[in-house]
């Protein structure tokens, strides 16, 4: 395997890195998948406390305040700094973990800061740990934890991984696998996405004369379905079964149902990008193929009238038929309460794909290079990502599954049927997006790819392999000459 070169990150590094990515647009699909907000610890959907509270204050035309910084108690011996990235009318919500920390660490206060941290506002945190001020914990989301672990912005925690007793198996294997590169742990995973249940409008079912208790089970059943459900008045749709590209960006529409067929997207033994995987390229046909069935442009057009809260398409019967994950949850019930839907796997991919598919997102938490309180800051990570106390907090007032499979919130979850559905989605979970440092750049080709293929710019196969070439050239010079 070859030994990549991790360069501190200097303040001309992070100047240069800086003015790459705002001239760049390999990361604005990541930016279009996070949907601009971080998620309640995961991966990269929607918003703390889920879309509602976001949409509502959208739709009131309210601006999103900077919350304050939050001062540790009086009397600590140790103070440490945290930066988090959930900010609006959600953040006093935050005020449960910090409390609870002190409260459980007597000697240890927590001053919490307000940190935007996403693939195009990381800004402060890269100069703070240039200028030798970093904070002593950081959110990081987990596609981004390569990238910084190569980029030499994250402390590596493996002695007091082993020292606190934490295990691999203590967590979802794809959430403990983003947070390893370069053999070393760089964060632990705070909340674990499970991408993504299958939901259907029973309501639609019936009006179509579909069985509204007989989800699709299959890929080829999901075709046979959207044709029925379909409804079209000359050149204007009424009505779609579902469209293949809109799991949350294209990029994550790709992963999402490339893994569905079958397929892969990276091979970490030879750091080979897989992006023209045969059964890869066969997902990416199949979405061009349904593009072609409705036309893009109609669907586009169609799309155009779509929106937040109670202009969600499904929400409003427009399609019957999305993979969405548990923050939804909070969303349907606010502006759909009388809605009836069911949740379940996603269908089955064609020529023996493995059933089950799904994939894991998630937040993790470390510690940026240069902490001065290393063991009070891993303390506050192995705390908010192992406790009983923190991932109680999480799955209860936030919706949030916790990257550990340990937390007893998962024994209350088996009594909520919907819940339930999301938990089963978790235990069979095999994947996470590349753990490689090149991944932004990876997720703005594989976004482009599907653009180019759905509107006939390229065959899938063209498009699939010009994004592999291009993927393997940006990794291959970053594990020869580092992130500069």
């Amino acid at each position: 395997m070859q030994e990549q070169s991790r360069k501190p990150l200097s303040r001309r590094t992070f100047l240069k890195t800086l003015s790459t990515a705002i001239g760049g647009t390999a990361f604005l699909p990541l930016l279009a998948a996070c949907q601009g907000t971080p998620p309640p610890g995961g991966g990269a959907q929607a918003p703390s406390g889920g879309p509602t509270a976001t949409v509502l204050r959208a739709e009131a035309g309210a601006v999103e305040p900077t919350p304050a910084p939050r001062q540790a108690a009086a009397g600590r011996s140790t103070v440490i700094e945290v930066w988090y990235p959930y900010g609006g009318a959600d953040a006093p919500l935050y005020e449960e973990y910090w409390k609870a920390f002190e409260d459980e660490n007597p000697d240890i206060g927590v001053n919490a800061v307000y940190a935007a941290n996403d693939l195009s506002t990381n800004a402060k945190l890269f100069t703070a740990i240039a200028g030798g001020k970093p904070p002593d914990v950081t959110w990081v989301d987990g596609p981004q934890v390569a990238e910084w672990a190569a980029r030499g912005a994250l402390e590596a925690l493996d002695d007091r991984i082993a020292a606190a007793g934490i295990k691999p198996e203590n967590y979802w294997s794809p959430s403990w696998n983003q947070t390893v590169y370069e053999g070393k742990v760089w964060s632990l995973t705070y909340g674990s996405d499970p991408n993504f249940g299958f939901f259907w409008n029973k309501d639609v079912f019936v009006d179509a004369g579909l069985d509204p208790e007989k989800p699709p089970k299959t890929v080829e059943e999901m075709d046979e379905y959207d044709t029925i459900i379909a409804k079209v008045d000359g050149n204007r749709i009424e009505r779609l079964g579902f469209i293949p590209w809109t799991v949350y960006g294209a990029a994550n529409s790709l992963f999402t149902w490339g893994w569905c067929f079958g397929g892969e997207f990276y091979e970490p033994d030879s750091r080979k990008i897989t992006a023209n995987h045969p059964n890869v390229v066969k997902a990416l046909e199949w979405m061009t193929a349904y593009a072609k069935k409705h036309d893009p442009t109609k669907i586009s057009g169609f799309q155009a009238g779509f929106g937040s809260g109670t202009q969600h398409p499904f929400f409003q019967g427009k399609t019957a038929m999305a993979p969405f994950g548990p923050w939804e949850l909070s969303a349907l019930k606010r502006y759909a309460p009388n809605l009836q839907y069911g949740i379940d796997f996603l269908p089955t991919g064609p020529d023996g794909a493995p059933p089950k598919s799904s994939w894991v997102g998630g937040w993790t938490v470390g510690i940026p290079k240069g902490s001065r309180n290393l063991d009070a800051a891993f303390e506050f990570v192995r705390w908010i990502s192992t406790s009983d106390t923190a991932t109680m907090i999480a799955g209860k007032t936030f919706n949030q599954f916790p990257g550990y499979r340990n937390s007893p919130y998962y024994n209350e979850v088996q009594n909520n049927p919907q819940l339930k559905a999301f938990y089963d989605i978790l235990v069979e979970t095999k994947h996470q997006r590349p753990v490689m440092p090149a991944q932004a750049f990876y997720t703005g080709e594989l976004a482009r790819a599907v653009d180019a293929a759905i509107f006939g710019q390229k065959t899938p196969k063209e498009a699939l392999d010009e994004a592999t070439v291009n993927t393997q050239k940006e990794l291959d010079r970053i594990l020869r000459e580092g992130i500069s």
